[in-house]
């Protein structure tokens, strides 16, 4: 079994280094064509900031399957060693929560190249020294507090549930998801943003009358200042229930319109009516579900292969070690419906806004966040959540 997972782990590593080439390959091409959706100049910023990420990507990829393969060979054998001495539950949440901190130190290197050299280089970036420090400790800090606590839950469904313990640590998985996107906007994004309520003006005016029109019913319209860390523009619907709210990023309101601001939120509002939250929601509990029944189920060959025992501490990093095949290999599913909502979503922008606000819109935020209007077929099969800015855009304008 192990083995079988090695193999796939490779063939997932080669897979996406063919990917990120072909990306490279297929926007370079496009680059020296006619521009389409950007300016001239625009278009060529897009292209060369497509190719400096995928290269990072390539970077990041070869660099965590070189820890990988050091994890599996000799580094979670000394970490077994070192912190397990009798098996106890204290100990097996020491070896797991011991490995995530490990790896998220050595993920430190990358964060900071990425947000002090490459995106400062795009032209995105304002992070200063202190606020990565600030976020990197928050985050290890919650990590290891929230971690703990799941790590302790998932070793209890391990060691009282029997054989089918996966099938109980997926609903414990699954409902912690579900109650970290009900807190996120009121309780985890404050932690790190400024979030304050959108003043009274023309823009709160016609967001709440275009939320009523909707039936959309929130606790409130914020504002966050991204602007500090990035200058990409975004904006968000958080929270579950009575929790909702319309998270607006400061970026996003300097640089558009008041009606292309509508516009996009117009956009958002139409997951929310065609229920594609629920629907992406139901199809992230089938992955989970998947993931667990495949994990759950592997033999104790697979941990002695790599000097582990069979123990609940094993078999959660082991988890965590393979998950991201998984995830890839789910990905184009996910992908496929993702694509096909958001297609949907802009036409409902496009009825209750109008279609010249919302190519508007979306040209701004390709120009602004630097999206290269187009994507290789296979490439975007695989990763994009979202169709390119090109097959958006030619949609609303063709659309009767």
């Amino acid at each position: 079994m192990f083995y079988t997972l090695l193999f796939i782990y490779i063939f997932y590593v080669i897979f996406k280094l063919f990917l990120a080439n072909l990306q490279i390959s297929f926007v370079r091409a496009e680059a020296k064509k006619e521009p389409v959706v950007l300016e001239a100049s625009e278009y060529k910023n897009a292209a060369d900031a497509a190719v400096t990420n995928q290269k990072f990507e390539i970077f990041s990829l070869i660099y965590h399957a070189v820890i990988f393969f050091a994890w599996i060979s000799f580094g979670l054998k000394m970490l077994s060693d070192a912190c397990l001495k009798e098996g106890s539950t204290s100990e097996n949440i020491l070896f797991v929560m011991s490995f995530l901190l490990i790896s998220s130190l050595l993920d430190l290197p990358l964060n900071i190249y990425e947000s002090f050299v490459k995106d400062k280089k795009l032209g995105f970036s304002n992070m200063s020294a202190k606020i990565f420090l600030v976020d990197t400790i928050k985050s290890l800090a919650l990590m290891l507090v929230f971690g703990s606590a799941f790590v302790w839950l998932v070793l209890l469904c391990i060691n009282f549930l029997g054989n089918f313990w996966w099938f109980w640590a997926f609903l414990l998985s699954f409902g912690i998801a579900l109650i970290i996107n009900l807190i996120y906007p009121t309780l985890i994004a404050p932690i790190f943003n400024k979030m304050s309520p959108l003043e009274d003006g023309e823009l709160k005016g016609k967001i709440e009358g275009l939320l009523k029109k909707c039936g959309f019913k929130s606790s409130g319209v914020f504002t966050i200042d991204a602007s500090k860390r990035d200058n990409r523009l975004n904006a968000y619907f958080g929270g579950l229930g009575a929790t909702k709210r319309v998270v607006l990023f400061d970026t996003l309101i300097k640089k558009l319109s008041t009606e292309e601001i509508v516009a996009v939120l117009g956009h958002e509002l139409g997951h929310f009516k065609h229920k594609d939250i629920l629907k992406m929601i139901a199809l992230s509990a089938v992955m989970l579900f998947c993931l667990f029944f495949i994990f759950g189920n592997v033999g104790e060959s697979a941990y002695k292969a790599i000097g582990l025992g069979q123990n609940g501490a094993s078999i959660i990093i082991f988890l965590v070690l393979f998950s991201p095949i998984f995830s890839f290999l789910f990905s184009p599913i996910i992908s496929h419906f993702s694509r096909k909502n958001e297609f949907g979503a802009d036409k409902f922008s496009k009825e209750i806004s109008n279609k010249t606000d919302m190519i508007n819109a979306l040209t701004k935020l390709g120009s602004e966040n630097k999206a290269f209007p187009k994507s290789h077929w296979l490439y975007s099969f695989v990763y994009h959540s979202h169709p390119s800015l090109f097959e958006r855009i030619n949609e609303l304008e063709n659309e009767s």
